[in-house]
């Protein structure tokens, strides 16, 4: 683990130099700061606005960040052929891969923690509350963004990183919409069949990324149903088992790619 670790501490000094990655943290940072400004009635409704947009927001920025990165880490190695040197040495491809997913992972998590601080301080500054339970999201948000990540690395093995991006995003789109989409055309009797077993594929083979979307429900105080330690426990097995799923994949294809 010592190997993966070193590895994954090449992958944040990779991302510290990107200047995308910067863009696209900065661009969220200032968007989320520019929130207040929208026009709004009461202060309960400010409140609940300020949050859900701040967690919308971020939400965005993960997804983005997650499948940008994880779609250009391995490809960038390829291109300067440093992979070459590392597996040249009594390195296995699986750690190395899996210390690439684990930079990933960190770096996510600091982006993460990083703008949670600058939500409480913002929702704070504003209306003079505390709200510590906007990290059940923020849990969520991470959660669906290591899945992401999972997903782009695995495609940039034998993906540029232009087209896998996009696998990234078709990908992120349609786990968000198969709970209603797919679900319709799977069981609309109106549908020819091949496009209803299409659908039922695509619907059982498919995660659910919208169970992670805890925005709404934390955003509006938990009026809906209560967030407790069941639920996130839940949503992390769901992730380990989305994200592991992907990983074991993702490292058997490494294992057999030819460099």
């Amino acid at each position: 683990m010592r190997v993966a670790w070193a590895v994954a501490g090449s992958v944040l000094r990779e991302v510290v130099r990107r200047k995308i990655f910067y863009g696209v943290v900065l661009f969220a940072v200032v968007m989320i700061l520019l929130v207040p400004a929208l026009p709004s009635s009461g202060v309960g409704v400010q409140v609940q606005l300020l949050r859900e947009a701040c967690l919308g927001l971020t939400a965005l920025m993960a997804a983005l960040l997650a499948i940008l990165l994880g779609c250009s880490i391995l490809p960038g190695e390829f291109e300067r052929r440093t992979i070459y040197n590392t597996l040249s040495k009594p390195v296995r491809r699986s750690t190395y891969y899996l210390g690439k997913f684990f930079g990933l992972a960190i770096t996510l998590f600091i982006v993460l923690a990083a703008v949670f601080a600058i939500m409480l301080t913002l929702i704070y500054a504003k209306f003079g509350l505390f709200n510590p339970g906007l990290g059940k999201a923020i849990f969520g948000i991470y959660l669906e963004s290591l899945v992401l990540a999972a997903l782009a690395l695995l495609a940039s093995i034998y993906l540029s990183p232009v087209p896998a991006f996009f696998t990234g995003v078709l990908f992120y789109v349609v786990c968000h919409v198969k709970a209603d989409f797919l679900y319709r055309a799977m069981t609309n009797s109106a549908n020819v069949p091949p496009l209803r077993a299409i659908s039922a594929v695509f619907y059982y083979a498919l995660p659910n990324l919208e169970r992670f979307n805890l925005n709404e429900t934390i955003a509006h105080s938990e009026q809906v149903f209560r967030v407790g330690a069941g639920t996130m426990l839940f949503l992390l097995g769901l992730a380990v088992v989305f994200a592991g799923a992907l990983l074991l994949g993702g490292i058997g294809l490494f294992r057999r790619k030819e460099f």
